[in-house]
């Protein structure tokens, strides 16, 4: 038998009502109680007779009980439709016990009636219980055990029955329906197997286009975000060459030296945000492409959050910032320039937009195996909506009203993409609510080789 399939977290409700297609229904229900009923009362009709009444009433009422609870089902099933979850769990239980309570009248029948009556109503119960079987298989192909269960109680009762009869036609039919019973067997588990992978496939058909749906989402949303980004680009590579033309008109018109030089200064300046804004996006686009080959050395922690704080303290100054650090005395196998680059804009990033007074560079042992390199302020914050997408690419959050919006949204992609290449991973702490705490994480590879050593020095010890 198959394994059964059982819901996910994704759809249970979906799950039942794709996992089990051929699960009890009314109509099915009904149409077989229907045709068992027929039969039995042709049965009862044409081999009861008051010598074997002592027999064949017991067994009449409880086949009779038997129905009116399965009819009472079938009423339930049509006045109150269950649920998929319902028709597996609690519908398809109560189906298997009916299989089985059928069974039992079956094995009844052959056992505590047939060997009593004329050979030719013999035939008949056996032409009534060979139809059986089949029946029971078509009605409810994914009871696998009950059904085949059922071909060995019912027709493999049947064939021994007859099989100890004098007659050639009884051996016969014994024959004939011992290789029916046999035929069923196979083709019973054979049904339930392609019932199984037939449902398994309409499943992974499911799965496959919920990700396709979630592919074209992302797709469609790549492509609003680009759209986004060629006019952000238009927009603001053009303010800075619009300003470099008007300062070099200025300075072609500029009355003396001095006008002359500011203009000048002017255009270099203008130039000079152009040329930052295409370094920044040229960047990006490049760790997009997956173009950047990482080159791994050993980095001490506290000289490079000192570097990063010195480099970046005069634009602190001029916003009011002061930055500290703080440091273990961990070592990371990082790329120098890839590692320059994403905590710089982690630091620029909180400089331009934190409004706050203070920035702490920080590094700190998170768990035995990793660190964080911590950039943390206490500015303004940022919104919960904008903390859950702050590293989408293309993302640009909400500003301080002080603030201008400068760049393409790719600063904290970047650094996402960035810690991504060397293994590692960015984020942004959501307990802080004085300012903002981002991060970089990574494991901390010079201490797990350190600690492999120790182990297998104090293995080749315990050999020795």
């Amino acid at each position: 038998m198959a394994p059964p399939l059982h819901p996910t977290p994704d759809g249970p409700e979906l799950d039942y009502a794709v996992a089990h297609p051929l699960r009890p229904f009314a109509l099915a229900g009904g149409l077989s109680m229907l045709l068992f009923a027929v039969g039995c009362v042709i049965m009862y009709v044409a081999v009861r007779t008051p010598a074997l009444a002592a027999r064949i009433d017991p067994l009449a009422l409880y086949t009779l009980c038997v129905t009116l609870v399965w009819a009472g089902c079938i009423g339930t099933m049509l006045v109150r439709p269950p649920e998929p979850r319902q028709s597996v769990v609690i519908w398809g239980r109560i189906t298997n016990a009916l299989i089985w309570s059928l069974h039992s009248a079956a094995a009844w029948l052959v056992w505590g009636v047939l060997p009593y009556i004329p050979l030719t109503q013999q035939f008949f119960i056996a032409v009534f219980l060979t139809a059986y079987v089949p029946t029971q298989i078509i009605s409810s192909p994914e009871n696998s055990v009950a059904n085949r269960g059922g071909i060995v109680i019912v027709l493999g009762s049947t064939v021994a029955v007859l099989a100890t009869r004098v007659s050639v036609e009884a051996q016969f039919l014994a024959l004939y329906i011992g290789l029916f019973g046999m035929l069923m067997f196979v083709l019973g588990d054979k049904i339930q197997r392609t019932v199984a992978a037939t449902v398994a496939a309409r499943l992974a058909s499911d799965a496959n286009a919920r990700e396709l749906d979630r592919l074209l989402a992302t797709v469609a949303s790549e492509r609003d975000a680009k759209t986004k980004f060629i006019a952000a680009a238009s927009h603001d590579l053009g303010q800075p060459l619009q300003a470099a033309a008007l300062f070099f008109d200025q300075s072609l018109r500029a009355a003396d030296a001095k006008s002359r030089a500011k203009a000048i200064d002017g255009v270099h300046r203008a130039f000079a945000s152009a040329e930052q804004l295409l370094a920044h996006m040229l960047n990006h686009l490049r760790l997009e492409a997956d173009a950047v080959e990482p080159h791994p050395s050993r980095i001490k922690l506290a000289p490079l959050l000192k570097r990063i704080a010195a480099q970046y303290a005069p634009a602190a100054e001029q916003y009011g910032i002061r930055i500290s650090t703080a440091s273990t005395d961990a070592t990371l196998m990082l790329d120098p320039v890839l590692i320059d680059r994403a905590l710089g804009n982690l630091v620029n990033n909180a400089i331009v937009h934190s409004e706050g007074s203070r920035l702490l560079l920080v590094a700190r042992r998170h768990g035995p195996l990793k660190v964080r390199l911590w950039v943390i302020d206490n500015g303004v914050g940022i919104g919960r909506t904008d903390a859950r997408h702050v590293f989408e690419d293309y993302y640009q959050g909400a500003v301080p009203q002080s603030s201008a919006r400068t760049g393409f949204g790719l600063g904290l992609s970047s650094v996402r993409r960035i810690a991504e290449i060397m293994s590692g991973e960015a984020g942004l702490d959501p307990r802080w609510t004085k300012g903002s705490a981002f991060y970089l994480e990574f494991a901390c590879i010079v201490q797990v080789h350190k600690r492999r050593r120790k182990a297998s020095i104090r293995q080749a010890g315990a050999l020795s």
